[in-house]
């Protein structure tokens, strides 16, 4: 992708672009329709990250309906805002971003320090957060892939998990007809990208196998004896909020999780429309050249 963006001037649709460049239309343009709806759903999925975080922190009380439906009706409203910013331009969409990474740097900032200050209580140490501890990273290191939700979980439904969390990479270059001088900023950018990125999956991977148990009673009492079965509800196996107990200032974490979600929607609420605009007029151009070249043969 960097030769060929620095081989000539791109133009919009991003990846699709460069391919279609590279390898043909036939190529570019099968590829850039999949590409295109990968990102609408992409989108969709974040909304519905979204929501799931923002539902745990309102009481049932509170429910307008119920659990599921009022996920789908915040994921709505969600989606009709950022639409409405991506509607207004990309300078907004622009400053959008520039906030929502703010907040996210602060929150991996908060969740680094919080690990070093190490459990503020006893009741932390009982939901599996012992602080640094080298006997917990070596019982951590290996894999353990258990029956959960009616799945008996191996390295790649683990891994199907996870895959989304790096499809970000090509948010820049997804706006390539947007960039003041692409063939400079895509390279960079998405290299940047792909090391950060890596560097900063690498490292809380690190810091939570390092200092959380796996498995977790909660009780005080008892402490940290726990083996993996339903009375564990604690650890890094069994509670979804590791993160916000390891952390210096929980609140901010949720502000993360929040920031992680949009900011992703938001690129992929850019991108899908982007790749699709130029994609479909150009499957449209190559057929009717392959039409007229097979009518005048």
């Amino acid at each position: 992708m960097s030769a060929i963006s620095t081989n000539g001037v791109i133009k919009g649709g991003g990846t699709y672009y460069m391919i279609s460049r590279s390898l043909g239309p036939e190529f570019g343009g099968s590829i850039g329709l999949i590409f295109a709806m990968a990102n609408a759903v992409a989108c969709a999925m974040y909304v519905v990250g979204f929501g799931e975080s923002l539902i745990t922190l309102i009481p049932e009380s509170a429910y307008m309906v119920s659990k599921s439906w009022d996920q789908a009706i915040y994921g709505c409203i969600t989606i009709v805002l950022l639409t409405g910013i991506v509607m207004v331009g990309m300078e907004w969409e622009a400053k959008a971003q520039i906030v929502l990474l703010v907040i996210l740097l602060a929150a991996i900032a908060d969740f680094c320090i919080g690990s070093i200050i190490g459990p503020k209580s006893d009741y932390e140490i009982a939901q599996g957060f012992v602080g640094y501890n080298m006997s917990v990273l070596h019982s951590n290191l290996a894999s353990d892939y258990r029956y959960f939700e009616g799945v008996e979980h191996n390295f790649f439904s683990v891994f199907s998990i996870f895959f989304p969390a790096a499809t970000g990479i090509l948010a820049g270059a997804n706006i390539s007809g947007d960039l003041k001088d692409p063939q400079k900023s895509i390279p960079k950018g998405t290299l940047l990208a792909i090391v950060l990125t890596t560097l900063s999956y690498l490292v809380i991977a690190l810091i939570a196998g390092w200092s959380v148990l796996r498995d977790a009673s909660g009780d005080i009492t008892a402490l940290t004896d726990c083996v993996h079965n339903t009375t564990c509800p604690y650890g890094l196996h069994n509670s979804n909020d590791v993160i916000r107990l390891v952390s210096a200032w929980g609140p901010l974490i949720y502000g993360g999780c929040f920031a992680a979600t949009l900011s992703s929607a938001l690129a992929s609420l850019v991108s899908a429309p982007k790749v699709f605009q130029v994609t479909v007029p150009s499957i449209h151009k190559h057929t009717h050249t392959l039409s007229t070249h097979s009518y005048r043969l």
